[in-house]
Protein backbone atom coordinates (compact mmCIF):
# COMPACT_ATOMS: atom_id res chain seq x y z
CA UNK A 1 0.00 0.00 0.00
CA UNK A 2 3.16 1.94 0.83
CA UNK A 3 4.68 1.76 -2.68
CA UNK A 4 1.11 2.44 -4.65
CA UNK A 5 0.14 5.73 -2.08
CA UNK A 6 3.88 6.94 -3.23
CA UNK A 7 3.15 6.38 -7.02
CA UNK A 8 -0.23 8.02 -6.65
CA UNK A 9 1.42 10.86 -5.18
CA UNK A 10 4.24 11.06 -7.92
CA UNK A 11 1.66 11.03 -10.47
CA UNK A 12 -0.63 13.66 -8.75
CA UNK A 13 2.78 16.00 -8.92
CA UNK A 14 3.41 15.41 -12.22
CA UNK A 15 -0.16 16.06 -13.54
CA UNK A 16 0.30 19.51 -11.11
CA UNK A 17 2.95 20.53 -12.87
CA UNK A 18 2.59 19.61 -16.17
CA UNK A 19 -0.82 21.19 -15.98
CA UNK A 20 0.85 24.15 -14.33
CA UNK A 21 3.25 24.48 -17.54
CA UNK A 22 0.36 23.80 -20.08
CA UNK A 23 -1.54 26.63 -18.61
CA UNK A 24 1.52 29.10 -19.14
CA UNK A 25 2.29 27.95 -23.02
CA UNK A 26 -1.80 28.68 -23.42
CA UNK A 27 -0.58 32.66 -23.49
CA UNK A 28 1.01 33.63 -26.67
CA UNK A 29 2.52 36.91 -25.29
CA UNK A 30 4.16 34.87 -22.44
CA UNK A 31 5.59 32.08 -24.65
CA UNK A 32 6.99 34.79 -27.01
CA UNK A 33 8.76 36.95 -24.19
CA UNK A 34 9.77 34.40 -21.74
CA UNK A 35 12.32 34.17 -24.57
CA UNK A 36 13.50 37.49 -24.38
CA UNK A 37 16.88 37.99 -22.06
CA UNK A 38 16.08 40.49 -19.93
CA UNK A 39 18.02 42.76 -17.48
CA UNK A 40 16.79 44.33 -14.02
CA UNK A 41 16.38 47.67 -13.20
CA UNK A 42 15.27 48.14 -9.34
CA UNK A 43 13.19 51.66 -7.99
CA UNK A 44 11.46 52.86 -5.20
CA UNK A 45 8.79 56.18 -6.11
CA UNK A 46 6.23 56.05 -3.65
CA UNK A 47 3.52 53.14 -3.09
CA UNK A 48 4.13 50.41 -5.56
CA UNK A 49 1.10 49.37 -6.96
CA UNK A 50 1.14 52.81 -9.49
CA UNK A 51 4.22 52.14 -10.68
CA UNK A 52 3.75 48.42 -10.95
CA UNK A 53 0.82 49.09 -13.47
CA UNK A 54 2.65 52.41 -15.11
CA UNK A 55 6.14 50.51 -16.11
CA UNK A 56 4.40 47.46 -17.02
CA UNK A 57 2.51 49.29 -19.29
CA UNK A 58 6.09 50.29 -21.11
CA UNK A 59 7.05 48.59 -25.05
CA UNK A 60 10.41 46.59 -23.95
CA UNK A 61 9.29 46.02 -19.97
CA UNK A 62 8.82 42.00 -20.35
CA UNK A 63 7.49 41.89 -16.19
CA UNK A 64 7.48 43.79 -13.15
CA UNK A 65 6.87 42.48 -9.40
CA UNK A 66 6.87 44.67 -5.98
CA UNK A 67 8.55 44.05 -2.64
CA UNK A 68 10.83 45.48 -0.08
CA UNK A 69 14.41 46.48 -0.21
CA UNK A 70 16.99 49.24 0.50
CA UNK A 71 17.16 48.32 4.26
CA UNK A 72 18.73 46.02 7.27
CA UNK A 73 16.04 43.86 8.25
CA UNK A 74 15.24 40.55 7.35
CA UNK A 75 11.91 39.33 5.83
CA UNK A 76 9.82 42.71 5.94
CA UNK A 77 6.42 42.64 5.38
CA UNK A 78 3.56 45.26 4.51
CA UNK A 79 2.61 45.30 8.08
CA UNK A 80 5.84 44.90 9.55
CA UNK A 81 8.51 46.50 6.60
CA UNK A 82 11.41 48.27 9.19
CA UNK A 83 14.02 50.02 7.82
CA UNK A 84 13.15 49.01 3.63
CA UNK A 85 11.19 50.71 1.00
CA UNK A 86 8.08 49.96 -1.59
CA UNK A 87 9.86 48.72 -4.22
CA UNK A 88 8.76 47.97 -8.00
CA UNK A 89 11.34 45.12 -9.91
CA UNK A 90 11.97 46.14 -13.66
CA UNK A 91 12.47 42.91 -15.87
CA UNK A 92 13.34 44.94 -19.26
CA UNK A 93 15.06 44.08 -22.62
CA UNK A 94 17.55 45.95 -23.37
CA UNK A 95 16.96 46.10 -27.29
CA UNK A 96 13.83 47.91 -26.65
CA UNK A 97 14.43 50.22 -23.71
CA UNK A 98 17.35 50.84 -22.32
CA UNK A 99 18.10 51.50 -18.61
CA UNK A 100 18.86 55.52 -19.18
CA UNK A 101 15.26 55.48 -20.36
CA UNK A 102 13.95 53.24 -17.43
CA UNK A 103 15.87 56.38 -15.60
CA UNK A 104 14.14 59.06 -17.32
CA UNK A 105 10.52 58.30 -17.04
CA UNK A 106 11.71 57.06 -13.04
CA UNK A 107 12.51 60.53 -12.21
CA UNK A 108 9.48 62.22 -14.63
CA UNK A 109 7.21 59.68 -12.34
CA UNK A 110 7.65 61.66 -9.07
CA UNK A 111 8.64 64.09 -7.70
CA UNK A 112 12.48 63.59 -6.71
CA UNK A 113 13.02 67.01 -5.37
CA UNK A 114 10.22 66.09 -2.38
CA UNK A 115 12.01 64.60 0.76
CA UNK A 116 10.44 61.25 1.66
CA UNK A 117 7.09 60.95 3.37
CA UNK A 118 8.55 58.41 5.27
CA UNK A 119 11.29 55.46 4.76
CA UNK A 120 8.35 53.23 3.21
CA UNK A 121 7.55 55.59 0.62
CA UNK A 122 11.23 57.19 -0.45
CA UNK A 123 12.77 57.79 -3.45
CA UNK A 124 15.24 55.54 -3.97
CA UNK A 125 17.18 53.52 -7.24
CA UNK A 126 18.79 50.63 -6.44
CA UNK A 127 21.15 49.43 -9.10
CA UNK A 128 22.08 45.89 -10.35
CA UNK A 129 26.16 46.65 -11.16
CA UNK A 130 28.09 49.52 -11.63
CA UNK A 131 26.91 50.58 -14.86
CA UNK A 132 23.60 51.16 -13.33
CA UNK A 133 25.03 53.11 -11.06
CA UNK A 134 27.12 55.26 -12.94
CA UNK A 135 23.97 55.99 -15.09
CA UNK A 136 21.76 56.87 -12.20
CA UNK A 137 24.26 59.14 -10.59
CA UNK A 138 24.62 60.70 -14.20
CA UNK A 139 21.23 61.39 -14.25
CA UNK A 140 20.70 62.60 -11.04
CA UNK A 141 23.69 65.62 -11.51
CA UNK A 142 22.37 66.38 -14.66
CA UNK A 143 18.75 66.72 -13.60
CA UNK A 144 20.17 69.00 -10.66
CA UNK A 145 22.33 71.06 -12.86
CA UNK A 146 19.52 72.35 -15.02
CA UNK A 147 16.88 73.14 -12.07
CA UNK A 148 19.51 74.01 -10.15
CA UNK A 149 17.49 72.11 -6.91
CA UNK A 150 19.03 68.96 -5.09
CA UNK A 151 17.14 66.01 -5.46
CA UNK A 152 16.39 63.61 -2.61
CA UNK A 153 16.78 60.50 -4.71
CA UNK A 154 19.15 57.90 -2.37
CA UNK A 155 21.27 55.90 -5.40
CA UNK A 156 22.33 52.71 -3.41
CA UNK A 157 23.67 49.07 -4.29
CA UNK A 158 20.94 46.22 -3.96
CA UNK A 159 21.16 44.09 -1.13
CA UNK A 160 18.51 42.00 -1.61
CA UNK A 161 14.65 42.42 -3.14
CA UNK A 162 11.92 40.63 -0.87
CA UNK A 163 9.09 39.94 -2.64
CA UNK A 164 5.69 41.84 -0.96
CA UNK A 165 2.50 39.91 -0.56
CA UNK A 166 0.45 37.76 -3.25
CA UNK A 167 -2.28 40.83 -2.96
CA UNK A 168 0.40 43.59 -3.87
CA UNK A 169 1.37 42.01 -6.78
CA UNK A 170 -0.86 43.56 -10.03
CA UNK A 171 -2.23 44.61 -7.68
CA UNK A 172 -5.07 47.07 -9.82
CA UNK A 173 -5.80 43.88 -11.73
CA UNK A 174 -6.30 42.22 -8.86
CA UNK A 175 -9.26 44.60 -8.16
CA UNK A 176 -10.86 43.85 -11.02
CA UNK A 177 -12.27 40.28 -9.90
CA UNK A 178 -13.39 38.62 -13.78
CA UNK A 179 -9.60 39.49 -14.79
CA UNK A 180 -7.92 37.92 -12.04
CA UNK A 181 -10.10 34.98 -11.40
CA UNK A 182 -9.39 34.45 -15.71
CA UNK A 183 -5.62 34.29 -15.38
CA UNK A 184 -5.80 32.48 -12.22
CA UNK A 185 -8.07 29.77 -13.36
CA UNK A 186 -4.88 29.20 -15.97
CA UNK A 187 -2.03 30.14 -13.85
CA UNK A 188 -0.41 29.59 -9.99
CA UNK A 189 0.25 32.83 -8.73
CA UNK A 190 3.39 32.34 -8.94
CA UNK A 191 3.21 32.32 -12.41
CA UNK A 192 0.56 35.06 -12.57
CA UNK A 193 3.40 37.30 -10.73
CA UNK A 194 5.96 36.70 -13.55
CA UNK A 195 3.73 36.63 -16.60
CA UNK A 196 4.29 38.88 -18.55
CA UNK A 197 1.38 38.60 -20.36
CA UNK A 198 -0.58 40.09 -16.50
CA UNK A 199 2.32 42.61 -16.78
CA UNK A 200 1.08 44.27 -19.83
CA UNK A 201 -2.88 43.49 -18.86
CA UNK A 202 -1.85 45.45 -15.11
CA UNK A 203 -0.63 48.08 -16.79
CA UNK A 204 -3.31 48.23 -19.77
CA UNK A 205 -6.20 48.47 -17.25
CA UNK A 206 -4.64 51.39 -15.73
CA UNK A 207 -5.25 53.05 -18.75
CA UNK A 208 -1.51 53.52 -19.36
CA UNK A 209 0.50 51.93 -22.44
CA UNK A 210 0.60 53.70 -26.15
CA UNK A 211 -2.53 52.75 -28.14
CA UNK A 212 -0.49 51.03 -31.04
CA UNK A 213 0.74 48.76 -28.51
CA UNK A 214 -2.35 47.50 -26.94
CA UNK A 215 -3.88 46.77 -30.16
CA UNK A 216 -1.19 44.87 -31.37
CA UNK A 217 -0.55 42.94 -27.94
CA UNK A 218 -3.92 42.40 -26.84
CA UNK A 219 -4.61 39.20 -28.80
CA UNK A 220 -2.19 37.67 -27.06
CA UNK A 221 -2.62 38.30 -23.20
CA UNK A 222 -4.65 34.92 -22.65
CA UNK A 223 -7.55 37.20 -22.32
CA UNK A 224 -11.59 36.14 -23.36
CA UNK A 225 -12.92 38.53 -26.61
CA UNK A 226 -15.38 40.51 -23.39
CA UNK A 227 -12.07 40.84 -21.47
CA UNK A 228 -9.92 42.14 -24.50
CA UNK A 229 -13.17 44.00 -25.26
CA UNK A 230 -12.90 45.71 -21.80
CA UNK A 231 -9.30 46.21 -21.54
CA UNK A 232 -9.71 48.77 -25.10
CA UNK A 233 -12.39 50.42 -23.57
CA UNK A 234 -10.27 51.08 -20.90
CA UNK A 235 -8.17 52.72 -22.73
CA UNK A 236 -10.72 54.68 -24.87
CA UNK A 237 -10.13 52.42 -27.72
CA UNK A 238 -13.46 51.72 -29.58
CA UNK A 239 -13.07 47.47 -30.69
CA UNK A 240 -15.08 47.99 -33.72
CA UNK A 241 -12.54 50.64 -34.39
CA UNK A 242 -9.41 48.04 -34.21
CA UNK A 243 -10.70 46.41 -37.73
CA UNK A 244 -9.52 49.42 -39.33
CA UNK A 245 -5.55 49.10 -37.85
CA UNK A 246 -3.01 48.29 -40.82
CA UNK A 247 -0.06 46.70 -38.86
CA UNK A 248 0.97 43.14 -38.65
CA UNK A 249 4.16 42.88 -36.39
CA UNK A 250 7.12 45.58 -36.75
CA UNK A 251 9.52 45.38 -39.28
CA UNK A 252 12.43 46.18 -36.33
CA UNK A 253 11.17 42.96 -34.63
CA UNK A 254 11.18 40.47 -37.47
CA UNK A 255 14.06 37.95 -38.09
CA UNK A 256 15.33 37.06 -41.34
CA UNK A 257 16.35 33.57 -41.40
CA UNK A 258 19.24 33.49 -44.07
CA UNK A 259 18.90 29.75 -44.25
CA UNK A 260 16.01 29.50 -45.16
CA UNK A 261 15.12 32.91 -47.75
CA UNK A 262 14.87 32.78 -50.82
CA UNK A 263 18.21 34.45 -51.80
CA UNK A 264 17.76 35.69 -55.52
CA UNK A 265 15.16 38.23 -53.45
CA UNK A 266 17.42 38.49 -50.69
CA UNK A 267 20.20 40.07 -52.93
CA UNK A 268 17.66 42.29 -54.97
CA UNK A 269 15.63 43.36 -52.05
CA UNK A 270 16.57 45.60 -48.77
CA UNK A 271 16.27 44.21 -45.36
CA UNK A 272 12.88 46.00 -44.81
CA UNK A 273 11.26 45.43 -48.43
CA UNK A 274 11.97 41.65 -48.03
CA UNK A 275 10.55 41.70 -44.57
CA UNK A 276 7.56 43.29 -45.28
CA UNK A 277 6.88 41.61 -48.51
CA UNK A 278 7.95 37.95 -48.08
CA UNK A 279 8.02 38.24 -43.91
CA UNK A 280 4.48 40.13 -43.93
CA UNK A 281 6.24 42.42 -41.57
CA UNK A 282 4.71 46.43 -41.46
CA UNK A 283 6.99 49.15 -41.70
CA UNK A 284 6.86 52.85 -39.29
CA UNK A 285 4.12 54.93 -39.78
CA UNK A 286 5.19 58.24 -40.87
CA UNK A 287 8.28 57.04 -41.58
CA UNK A 288 8.69 55.31 -44.36
CA UNK A 289 8.84 56.46 -48.02
CA UNK A 290 5.77 57.13 -49.91
CA UNK A 291 3.09 58.20 -47.07
CA UNK A 292 3.53 61.69 -48.26
CA UNK A 293 4.60 61.25 -51.93
CA UNK A 294 2.26 63.83 -53.50
CA UNK A 295 3.66 62.90 -57.13
CA UNK A 296 1.97 61.84 -60.12
CA UNK A 297 2.58 58.08 -61.09
CA UNK A 298 1.67 54.81 -60.57
CA UNK A 299 2.38 52.28 -57.79
CA UNK A 300 3.88 48.63 -58.69
CA UNK A 301 5.00 45.58 -56.88
CA UNK A 302 8.38 45.92 -55.60
CA UNK A 303 9.30 42.44 -56.49
CA UNK A 304 7.43 41.91 -60.24
CA UNK A 305 6.92 45.40 -61.21
CA UNK A 306 2.74 44.23 -61.59
CA UNK A 307 1.01 47.35 -61.49
CA UNK A 308 -0.95 48.15 -58.49
CA UNK A 309 -2.81 51.66 -57.52
CA UNK A 310 -2.17 55.43 -59.19
CA UNK A 311 -1.31 58.58 -57.57
CA UNK A 312 -4.80 59.64 -58.87
CA UNK A 313 -6.46 56.94 -56.22
CA UNK A 314 -3.83 58.28 -53.35
CA UNK A 315 -5.41 60.62 -50.99
CA UNK A 316 -4.39 61.52 -47.36
CA UNK A 317 -5.90 59.24 -44.59
CA UNK A 318 -3.81 59.98 -41.69
CA UNK A 319 -3.00 56.50 -40.96
CA UNK A 320 0.77 57.20 -41.83
CA UNK A 321 0.87 54.56 -44.87
CA UNK A 322 0.62 55.54 -48.57
CA UNK A 323 -3.31 55.25 -48.89
CA UNK A 324 -5.58 54.64 -51.87
CA UNK A 325 -9.56 54.49 -52.70
CA UNK A 326 -8.98 51.62 -55.34
CA UNK A 327 -6.34 49.24 -57.43
CA UNK A 328 -4.84 50.38 -60.78
CA UNK A 329 -5.37 46.79 -62.13
CA UNK A 330 -8.12 45.03 -59.75
CA UNK A 331 -6.91 41.64 -61.32
CA UNK A 332 -3.67 42.42 -59.75
CA UNK A 333 -4.66 42.46 -56.19
CA UNK A 334 -5.22 39.39 -53.78
CA UNK A 335 -7.85 39.39 -50.82
CA UNK A 336 -7.15 37.15 -48.06
CA UNK A 337 -8.69 36.97 -44.71
CA UNK A 338 -6.26 38.11 -42.00
CA UNK A 339 -6.74 36.98 -38.22
CA UNK A 340 -3.78 38.32 -36.60
CA UNK A 341 -3.86 40.88 -33.95
CA UNK A 342 -7.30 39.76 -32.50
CA UNK A 343 -9.41 41.27 -35.34
CA UNK A 344 -10.35 40.19 -38.48
CA UNK A 345 -9.26 42.20 -41.46
CA UNK A 346 -8.99 41.58 -44.94
CA UNK A 347 -4.91 41.75 -46.01
CA UNK A 348 -3.92 42.30 -49.50
CA UNK A 349 -1.31 40.54 -51.63
CA UNK A 350 0.04 41.03 -55.23
CA UNK A 351 -1.20 38.28 -57.47
CA UNK A 352 1.87 36.99 -59.13
CA UNK A 353 4.27 37.76 -57.11
CA UNK A 354 2.27 37.07 -53.44
CA UNK A 355 3.68 40.10 -51.71
CA UNK A 356 2.44 41.29 -48.57
CA UNK A 357 0.78 44.57 -49.23
CA UNK A 358 -1.15 46.07 -46.30
CA UNK A 359 -5.14 45.95 -45.59
CA UNK A 360 -8.11 47.36 -47.48
CA UNK A 361 -10.52 48.63 -44.97
CA UNK A 362 -14.15 50.18 -45.19
CA UNK A 363 -13.36 53.67 -44.11
CA UNK A 364 -11.94 55.38 -47.19
CA UNK A 365 -13.46 58.25 -48.72
CA UNK A 366 -15.84 58.56 -51.44
CA UNK A 367 -16.69 57.40 -54.42
CA UNK A 368 -15.57 53.55 -53.45
CA UNK A 369 -15.80 54.46 -49.57
CA UNK A 370 -12.33 52.12 -49.44
CA UNK A 371 -8.88 52.90 -47.95
CA UNK A 372 -6.57 50.43 -49.19
CA UNK A 373 -3.31 51.18 -46.53
CA UNK A 374 0.01 49.95 -48.42
CA UNK A 375 3.49 49.43 -47.03
CA UNK A 376 5.78 51.63 -49.12
CA UNK A 377 8.37 49.02 -48.68
CA UNK A 378 6.50 47.08 -51.34
CA UNK A 379 6.00 49.08 -53.73
CA UNK A 380 8.03 50.83 -56.36
CA UNK A 381 7.19 54.74 -57.35
CA UNK A 382 7.35 55.49 -61.40
CA UNK A 383 6.70 58.74 -62.16
CA UNK A 384 4.19 59.94 -64.69
CA UNK A 385 7.32 61.10 -66.86
CA UNK A 386 8.82 57.95 -66.77
CA UNK A 387 5.96 55.61 -67.57
CA UNK A 388 7.07 55.40 -71.34
CA UNK A 389 10.39 54.39 -70.39
CA UNK A 390 9.58 52.05 -67.78
CA UNK A 391 7.58 49.79 -69.86
CA UNK A 392 4.03 51.32 -68.48
CA UNK A 393 3.31 53.85 -71.45
CA UNK A 394 -0.68 52.34 -71.36
CA UNK A 395 -0.91 54.02 -67.77
CA UNK A 396 0.06 57.76 -69.43
CA UNK A 397 -3.61 58.89 -70.36
CA UNK A 398 -4.41 58.97 -66.61
CA UNK A 399 -2.27 62.01 -66.47
CA UNK A 400 -3.07 63.77 -69.70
Amino acid sequence: MDYLLVFSIILLTVFTLNSSVFAQTEIPYDQKMNEVDTETATFALGCFWGPDASFGALEGVVRTRVGYAGGDKNNPTYKMIGDHTETIEIDYDPEVISYSELLEIFFASHDPYRPAYSRQYASLILYNNSKQQDLALEMKRKLEAESGREIKTEIKKLDKFYFAEDYHQKFRLQQAQDFKNHYLSQLSMEEFINSPAVTKANGYFTGNGERDNIIQNIGELGLSTELQERLLERNSIDPAECVTFCKTEDADSVVINEEESDQELRERLTDLQYKVTQLDATEPAFNNKYWDNKEPGIYVDVVSGEPLFSSTDKFESGSGWPSFTKPLVEENIVEVEDKSLWMTRIEIRSKNADSHLGHVFEDGPKPTGLRYCMNSAALRFIPAEDLAEEGYEEFEYLFE
